[in-house]
């Protein structure tokens, strides 16, 4: 029988590196040890080492690896951006900065340090130095498709949409099986209305990885904001299976809800996971003081006075009768369309894609459209100016007739004419001044049967600056009043009828 062969250094390294490769860390991480008690300046162990304590989120002995490794060699290129890797990580953004930036002083053409550099730059908000970062990243290597990904998603922060389209779509080109980059690509085309080809890239995505939380999440969105609830369920019931701590897909789903049980039983699941998610703290809170129970919410405005969503309930709890609430945007028009006169056509300000309008079309059959389809006419606080654009052009819906342009250069000419008295005008003007535009010129054609549909009209950050502040001017102006029938919390939607 012959003795088992020792082995070199050198093969234990390699024995490592195999085993790291397979995901058997714990044997990769005493083969490495083994390695540096026979020698400890043995660099790529120290290296590895740290790559391997860094995934375990062991950062502190990650760093002392790091560190050893550089001491060694203060040229080892990998070190000092690995060692990057973990600062930014932890929050150290300049020590992070420092690491990147000795690496590509060492090789100034190491691609993944001039990325990393990139994202410590997009995380403090310097989107200049981080498309710089980027785009040196693609010049030394014009298929570097992570670089062309993190670029797109600079510029779709910046709303240059175009742009942020050609970098998801190249990276694509270079890699099809990317799920990243068509996920990110049907988040940008689901900003500009483009819902069908978002909703093809979100599948994409899931089929080349079934487990990514976050598309299945932007799925059931746009199902969600499209009237399919059920296939909206599906997709955050789907997410939530795959990380039952998903915070994101609870408050989502709950928008989803029925009645005010369903909604404080899916609220309250989310506080259970995160006792500071404050939205959640607040809507329990409300929801609660729907019910008749107002002392929670009373503790809210002492402690979160502030938040748009408590000014927002606040401000109906203050009217004379509470208005019936819903949470989804299909079950809130459902219940307004029940009152109306569906034998009159319907008005809606603000169309953009045509969903709405569309399923609007489908009780009242004739339908008054009014935009610029060009997107928002100036800056509305965090959206910029073309927001919102229709880039496929005016909509094609049987029975909806469209009047392109801006209101104060179309609304007058279009009234000027005896119009129908409106069943329901629907505000989704978002802008105050468009607003206030709009109900102006619409005056002629509401009467005591009429219901007004408002879009954005709570739960905002600056809520009292826009259709809430045009409705109340537009009442003051004309000497009434209104009823406030129907809310919608979720989707910030309020029904009224002038008095």
């Amino acid at each position: 029988m012959t003795k088992n062969k020792t082995l070199s250094i050198n093969e234990i390294f390699l024995l490592a590196v195999k085993k790291h490769q397979q995901n058997k860390t714990d044997v990769a991480q005493r083969l490495y040890s083994q390695v540096l008690k026979i020698n400890q300046n043995h660099v790529d162990a120290h290296n590895n080492l740290g790559v391997i304590f860094k995934n375990l989120g062991e950062n502190e002995k990650a760093i002392d690896c790091y560190e050893k490794a550089i001491a060694i060699n203060p040229n080892y290129v990998n070190a000092h951006n690995n060692l990057g890797l973990v600062f930014k990580n932890l929050g150290e953004n300049e020590k992070a900065i420092d690491c990147y930036e000795k690496a590509i002083a060492i090789n100034p053409n190491y691609v993944n340090a001039h990325n990393n550099l990139g994202l410590v730059f997009k995380n403090l908000g310097e989107n200049e130095k981080a498309i710089d970062c980027y785009e040196k990243a693609i010049a030394i290597n014009p298929n570097y498709v992570d670089a062309y990904n993190n670029l797109g998603i600079i510029f779709d922060k910046l709303g240059q949409n175009q742009k942020a389209i050609d970098c998801y779509e190249k990276a694509i080109t270079i890699n099809p099986n990317h799920p990243n980059a068509h996920n990110n690509l049907g988040v940008i085309l689901k900003k500009i209305g483009q819902n069908q080809k978002a909703i093809d890239c979100y599948e994409k995505a899931i089929a080349i990885n079934p487990n990514y939380v976050n598309t299945h999440n932007n799925l059931g969105i746009i199902f969600d904001e499209l009237g399919k609830n059920q296939k909206a369920k599906d997709c955050f019931e789907r997410a939530i299976k795959l990380n039952p701590n998903y915070t994101e897909s609870y408050w989502n789903f709950h928008g989803l809800s029925a009645n005010i049980d369903e909604a404080l039983l899916i609220l309250k699941q989310l506080y259970a996971i995160d006792n500071k998610h404050t939205k959640a703290k607040i809507m329990i809170a409300a929801l609660e003081g729907y019910k008749g129970n107002l002392s929670k919410f009373n503790e809210i405005i002492l402690s979160d006075s502030k938040h748009p969503i408590t000014r927002s309930i606040k401000w109906v709890f203050s009217l004379p009768k509470l208005p019936n609430i819903f949470f989804n945007r299909w079950l809130f028009f459902n219940a307004v369309i029940k009152l109306t006169d569906n034998t009159r056509p319907f008005y809606e300000f603000g169309v953009w894609n045509g969903v709405s309008f569309q399923y609007l079309i489908n009780t009242f059959k004739k339908g008054f459209g009014f935009d610029t389809f060009s997107g928002l006419p100036e800056d509305w606080h965090h959206e910029p100016k073309g927001s919102y654009s229709s880039y496929q052009g005016v909509p094609k819906i049987e029975g909806g007739e469209f009047i392109v342009g801006k209101f104060e250069d179309t609304l007058q000419d279009f009234f000027d004419t005896e119009r129908p008295k409106a069943s329901l005008i629907n505000f989704d003007a978002d802008l105050y001044s468009s607003t206030l535009c709009a109900l102006n010129y619409s005056n002629k054609v509401i009467d005591e049967k009429t219901i007004l549909i408002f879009d954005e009209f709570l739960n905002n950050d600056n809520w009292e600056e826009d259709e809430y502040k045009a409705l109340n001017e537009f009442c003051d102006k004309i000497g009434c009043s209104y009823d406030v029938i129907a809310i919608s919390i979720f989707t910030k939607q309020v029904a009224v009828k002038l008095k």
